[in-house]
């Protein structure tokens, strides 16, 4: 069976390959004894998928590890043995076998960047260079609990009123291209007279069932469409530029993103990764919109001014963090101050989330209830008139 491979080496970009094999562990194999790293595998006729490394997992078990007092090679090893799946455990053992080959764990982590991110290797070439090994993945095992509790806070917040837009949709569809092209039969049998909102609606109705493959294949070019022209960077760019700058709104998304920003850096700076480089690494966290804040906050920095001084010109505080930040300079524990900022914005955000939360999902419901009993009534209309009538 023929597999396409995409892979690298110390002496090539990544790139295609081609093997045959008998499944995809032995196309692996033959790739690595090659001298591969590979990156992503699929059999001929399906699309590429990618391996999600563990990685808080992988930097919770490996500071445990350390601790106990195993040597770094002891510690992948043993996580080697008990790993049960085959492409977690064959990117370890690709770290093992760099490792023995002579290289740093930083230098055979940064071989595999699709599983593990530029701030974990520089985390982990920082730690090198302390001998902290142990305290710098737990830290950066907290750094990843707490984003991700902050991920799935904001997705169980939108999850559910997308679930009413999305029900109160297939509701709407159903009585338009089901029941009200039925009623319409029953009103033109017997003639009846229509009110101009009545007639609107079943025109609507006789539509979307006459010529639904129609509405429905538009409907798919139009978000194809749109897809397309949202993957643009240029687009993504103004329309973050344009959120952050509505009221309300944009400037609690401007508050989540610089509270990644200060918890991210905190991380950093506790590592020993000086505060020009933290500042590159952790650029691309501020959304497209605010890159080019951090770049002009890293240049003031270089050009001597002092870091608060830098981030209030680049717009990167709030009143509160640049009250933290000053303290923090001074007293020279200004990574302490950057994590306080960012649990205080953090706290913050989470209340505003839940207050949304609870005015969003009843005003949902009750303007679905509206609609759906507008068109309910439209629909009866005539009825009730006859009866009146009558």
């Amino acid at each position: 069976m023929e597999y396409h491979l995409r892979v690298a080496n110390q002496t090539s970009p990544p790139h295609f390959i081609r093997l045959e094999a008998e499944n995809i562990e032995q196309a692996r194999f033959l790739a690595e004894k090659d001298g591969f790293t590979v990156l992503a595998i699929r059999r001929s006729g399906f699309s590429f998928t990618k391996h999600h490394f563990p990685l808080l997992l992988f930097c919770q078990q490996l500071t445990v590890l350390l601790e106990s007092g195993l040597l770094l090679t002891q510690a992948l090893e043993t996580l080697s043995d008990k790993e049960k799946n085959h492409e977690t455990r064959a990117v370890i053992e690709q770290l093992m076998a760099s490792i023995r080959a002579g290289k740093t764990f930083s230098d055979a982590l940064s071989a595999l960047p699709l599983h593990f991110p530029n701030l974990f290797v520089a985390m982990v070439r920082a730690c090198e260079t302390t001998g902290n090994m142990a305290e710098g993945l737990s830290r950066f095992a907290d750094y990843l609990e707490q984003i991700d509790v902050l991920k799935k806070r904001l997705v169980s917040a939108s999850l559910y009123p997308a679930l009413i837009l999305c029900f109160g949709g297939l509701v709407m569809l159903f009585l338009l291209g089901y029941v009200i092209p039925r009623f319409s039969q029953i009103y033109e049998a017997r003639d009846m007279d229509l009110s101009s909102a009545s007639q609107v609606l079943l025109f609507l109705g006789n539509a979307v069932q006459t010529h639904g493959p129609v509405i429905l294949m538009t409907a798919v070019v139009v978000l194809v469409a749109g897809i397309i022209f949202f993957s643009q960077r240029i687009v993504r760019v103004r329309i973050a530029q344009g959120i952050t700058r509505l009221p309300y709104i944009g400037e609690r998304i401007h508050v989540y993103h610089l509270s990644r920003f200060y918890r991210t850096f905190s991380m950093l700076l506790r590592s020993g990764i000086s505060v020009v480089s933290a500042l590159a690494m952790v650029s691309e966290l501020l959304g497209l919109a605010l890159k080019s804040n951090v770049d002009f906050a890293r240049k003031m920095i270089i050009d001597g001014n002092t870091f608060t001084q830098a981030m209030q010109q680049a717009e990167l505080v709030t009143p509160v963090a640049i009250q933290l930040f000053r303290v923090g300079e001074n007293a020279g524990n200004l990574d302490k101050m950057m994590a306080r900022a960012a649990e205080f914005h953090e706290k913050e955000l989470m209340r505003w989330i839940d207050t949304v939360s609870k005015l969003i999902e009843p005003s949902l419901m009750a303007l679905l209830g509206i609609v759906i009993g507008l068109i309910v009534f439209l629909m009866y209309l005539p009825i009730f008139e006859l009866a009146s009538g009558l």
